[in-house]
């Protein structure tokens, strides 16, 4: 009936139009084709600035903290959408709920997955920063199918995980019983040591880890030379969570030792550590 109706005033218009003199109705049609142009250009420029212009976002007083934190972070030269994709229906109620509520906050909308991420982060392209190969999202995010936002925003739009980031699960190593006991490596972060995102490398550390640190520290300069013939991992004395000194366990490996070098009673009343340099596995004069 409606659609009957419109056919009717559309034909009754352009039988008023056809009856103006030639050059008037002429005007007329490009007045009204203009007019229908300017419309649906007006109609996609609001689209477009609605979708992608993070300054619309801005536009609601309550996201001005959360527009600040964007603008200075990593992710500032990315779209709003396109890590919050939001249909139109969603975003009408978000525009509709601030106009006719005026919220003091701004309440939980526009959840990231970790597919999302995943578009820039695990696409290979070399303009934004690999993660599938590193050994911490390969626990965290592939194998646990932990969320990214769980470490990587705490906060909104604060991308880089905080020191305290681990120790929300990691209870036990951060401040319970399994807690760093030496001074020096407990003020350090957790990823100094777990290699969080060396590519390929193993999460645990390893013998270079350790390495890559001690052999700057002056006094210890010179102790893991080339050629000593033990070179076992670490963590195989060393066990920081654990206690503060290293765990001297030589007979787990050396459990006959020859007896005419080491006569029975030396080795109860001797460590071995007093005649056998650490790290060198040398006599020592």
């Amino acid at each position: 009936m409606h659609l009957t109706r419109l056919l009717i005033w559309l034909r009754s218009v352009d039988a008023r139009v056809r009856a103006l003199p030639r050059f008037l109705a002429a005007a007329v049609m490009v007045s009204g084709i203009v007019l229908a142009a300017a419309g649906v250009l007006g109609a996609v420029s609001s689209y477009d600035y609605a979708m992608n212009n993070p300054e619309f976002c801005r536009s609601c007083h309550t996201m001005e903290a959360a527009w600040t934190a964007w603008q200075k972070s990593e992710h500032r030269k990315i779209s709003c959408h396109n890590c919050h994709p939001a249909n139109i229906v969603e975003s009408a109620r978000q525009v509709i709920t601030f106009v006719a509520r005026q919220p003091r906050k701004v309440g939980k909308h526009a959840v990231v997955p970790k597919a999302v991420c995943a578009r820039c982060h695990e696409s290979n392209d070399p303009r934004w920063r690999q993660v599938a190969a590193t050994p911490g999202h390969r626990l965290h995010e592939q194998e646990r199918k932990i969320e990214c936002v769980t470490c990587h925003s705490p906060g909104v739009h604060r991308f880089k995980p905080p020191i305290e980031t681990c120790g929300n699960c990691h209870v036990a190593q951060a401040r319970g019983e399994r807690v760093v006991q030496i001074r020096a490596m407990a003020d350090q972060h957790c990823v100094t040591c777990h290699e969080f995102l060396r590519p390929e490398a193993p999460l645990q550390p390893v013998r270079e880890t350790c390495l890559k640190c001690h052999r700057l520290i002056p006094r210890e300069v010179g102790s893991w030379p080339a050629g000593a013939p033990m070179e076992f991992a670490c963590a195989q004395c060393h066990k920081p969570h654990e206690q503060r000194q290293p765990v001297v366990a030589c007979a787990a490996c050396h459990a006959e030792p020859d007896a005419k070098m080491h006569p029975e009673a030396v080795l109860k009343s001797t460590p071995c550590i007093a005649c056998h340099i650490p790290h060198r596995w040398r006599v020592g004069r």
